[in-house]
């Protein structure tokens, strides 16, 4: 089982949006797990186009959590449906249940989520912006990719190196919380950069200097495509969405997830077998 999670380090640019995009291409089958703990659902709201009611998701699986009965059965109760071998776990009903999720039960949460390995199932966590003390840091820390997200103006990657590293009065590096975490289990190289095009290039680095100044694996960007993203944000029609930038950068992403998951957690052949 891969374990993606994805979040920004400044607000969201598009994670959300890119991370249905992904579910919905993913080769094998996904669970989407909307783990955004500073706004209720999106995506019910969004590219469901609130026609499924919002009955289930991790506001039930807290409430089980408290109990001592988030089973993996119970779990999969509160999924839905978005393409055949891809379905969701809502996000939370209200920003007060959103706010009292604390670690144990995103580790509960991981503890559920890892039966489905022996199901063929990989997941996709929009885990929207970070936050320092993060209470969903056990799923970062078993993420085989911690999907950064910005742009490429100075303000973006300097949000990025706040949660990574620092420099002390020597201007030695020191880590910062992020990077100590996963320092800890050895997963400070699976730290994955996307860059967010803007609709203007004004004020912004090259893609070589940000690379560069930030020292992580960049795996791709995201074109300035809102027709294109409207499809996995809204629930805009698909007629030729293959076709857009959009559709084309989110091909390419998962060739990226192809090589470092590969190197990480599949074999070439296991990936290979499945696209």
């Amino acid at each position: 089982m891969a374990i993606i999670y994805l979040a920004s380090a400044a607000g969201a640019p598009g994670v959300t949006t890119a991370s249905v995009a992904l579910t919905v291409n993913w080769p094998k089958p996904a669970i989407l797990v909307e783990a955004d703990i500073d706004k209720t659902t999106s995506i019910i709201t969004g590219v469901l186009r609130g026609q499924v009611y919002h009955s289930t998701g991790l506001t039930e699986a807290a409430v089980a959590d408290q109990y001592g009965a988030l089973t993996h059965d119970k779990l999969w109760e509160q999924t839905v449906q978005l393409v055949p071998d891809k379905v969701l776990i809502p996000g939370f009903k209200s920003l007060q249940g959103a706010a009292s999720a604390g670690p144990h039960f995103f580790r509960s949460l991981l503890d559920a989520l890892r039966p489905y390995e022996s199901n063929g199932y990989d997941i996709i966590i929009d885990g929207g912006r970070l936050r320092v003390n993060d209470p969903r840091l056990p799923l970062m820390r078993e993420a085989d990719s911690l999907t950064v997200f910005g742009d490429r103006t100075l303000p973006s990657v300097a949000s990025i190196l706040s949660h990574w590293r620092s420099l002390d009065e020597n201007r030695n590096p020191i880590p910062e919380w992020l990077k100590a975490a996963l320092d800890e289990i050895g997963h400070a190289g699976y730290l994955d950069v996307i860059l967010v095009e803007r609709a203007t290039t004004q004020e912004t680095w090259s893609v070589s200097d940000v690379t560069k100044a930030l020292d992580t694996n960049l795996l791709g960007s995201i074109p300035w495509d809102p027709k294109g993203a409207a499809v996995y944000s809204l629930g805009a029609p698909t007629l030729r969405s293959h076709n857009t930038p959009y559709a084309r950068s989110t091909g390419a992403l998962l060739h990226a997830y192809a090589d470092v998951l590969n190197t990480r957690t599949y074999s070439t052949t296991d990936w290979e077998e499945q696209r």
